[in-house]
């Protein structure tokens, strides 16, 4: 299988550096998108240790491909958004294109996966229920939340799943 790993900025972006390591265990191509809030939390230099040349930041980086957006859909099977925040859920649920990560979303026609990260209160407002119930009826897969201690010294829904759960759902997935 070959997909993209979209990274946004949540505290456990730094778990998408342990899902990219078992698809690439398991002699999976990935690409990884990252996010700008991505980024304050995990540089893209350890996503390119493990995949060097296939790290992409920036909708516009002059010495890539102009069409990036629309290329990478056809070079892929998957797109996997984990960690999904509120955010890049609400842009993806309402057709906001306005980074590599959103465009990438709206051009792709295969498979998509979320894996939802973030508090649980924030994980239970109505705005991101529907915005998450709306990606569900349009045939996004959606990988649920764990529970458990969160970043945010509170007990509850919000946690990204362990890799090997990210892994199997996709897997799983892509194997009908």
């Amino acid at each position: 299988m070959k997909l993209i790993l979209g990274v946004t900025g949540s505290i456990s972006a730094y778990k998408a550096v342990e899902i990219l390591r078992i698809f690439q265990k398991n002699e999976h191509r990935v690409c990884v998108i990252m996010t700008e809030a991505a980024q304050k939390f995990i540089a893209p230099l350890t996503f390119e240790t493990f995949i060097p040349g296939r790290v992409y930041t920036h909708m516009f980086d002059s010495h890539r491909d102009p069409l990036l957006h629309i290329n990478l859909p056809k070079e892929n099977d998957l797109l996997l958004v984990a960690p999904a925040t509120a955010n890049i859920i609400a842009k993806m649920a309402n057709g906001i294109g306005d980074d590599i990560l959103s465009t990438t979303f709206l051009a792709f026609y295969k498979k998509v996966v979320i894996a939802p990260a973030m508090n649980s209160y924030m994980l239970e407002n109505k705005a991101v229920v529907e915005n998450i119930a709306r990606l569900k009826s349009r045939g996004i897969a959606v990988i649920e939340p764990g529970k458990g201690s969160l970043a945010c010294s509170t007990e509850g829904k919000g946690r990204l799943p362990e890799a090997e759960k990210v892994y199997d759902f996709c897997l799983k997935l892509e194997n009908g």
